[in-house]
């Protein structure tokens, strides 16, 4: 050991390293040299033990929050889904209530359409049937007034042309009625 010793003091010497005590340095590599057999001896395993508890656990975090990031994006990627499809069902829904709307608004134009025409030929009919009872009731007064003409043609025995006149007569107090 003394050789060491005087073998470092030269190596000290030639490099000019000044206020080094070569007897120091050497207890201090040997301090060194033991206290890393003992912390390899005694502590070692629990240090690489407990380090790779550390690092499993750490690899176990970070893969769960790789997982729990996969899944994050899974379900937005869900929802973006399900937001579109109802979007989509939002929209086919408007254009069936416009469809059905524009449906319903033609079937109220046709009813009202349909509506106005039985109305226009009832009426028709209603206006027909006066004008019938209308002529009924002329010819019946044509028919009373002739049947006067011919009494009163048979009490004074009139010629023809007092006939025609008194028939214009009766007609043209008929149409001022």
């Amino acid at each position: 050991m003394e050789a060491v010793a005087n073998a470092i003091e030269r190596l000290v010497e030639q490099t000019g390293l000044t206020g080094i005590n070569p007897v120091e340095m050497v207890i201090q590599l040997i301090a060194t040299i033991i206290l890393i057999l003992v912390v390899k001896y005694f502590f070692w395993n629990k240090i690489t033990s407990f380090i790779e508890a550390r690092r499993d656990i750490v690899d176990g975090e970070l893969s769960e929050a790789t997982e729990k990031s996969d899944e994050a994006r899974r379900l937005k990627q869900e929802a973006m889904d399900e937001l579109e499809d109802a979007k989509l069902k939002a929209k086919r829904l408007i254009e069936d209530a416009k469809s059905r709307g524009e449906d319903t608004r033609r079937d109220i134009i046709k009813t009202a359409k349909d509506e106005a025409e039985t109305i226009k030929q009832n009426a028709k009919k209603d206006m027909n049937k006066e004008i019938e009872m209308a002529r009924n009731k002329m010819r019946n007064e044509i028919v009373e007034i002739a049947t006067v003409l011919s009494q009163k043609a048979i009490e004074k025995k009139i010629n023809r042309e007092t006939y025609n006149r008194l028939l214009d007569q009766a007609i043209e107090e008929v149409r001022k009625q």
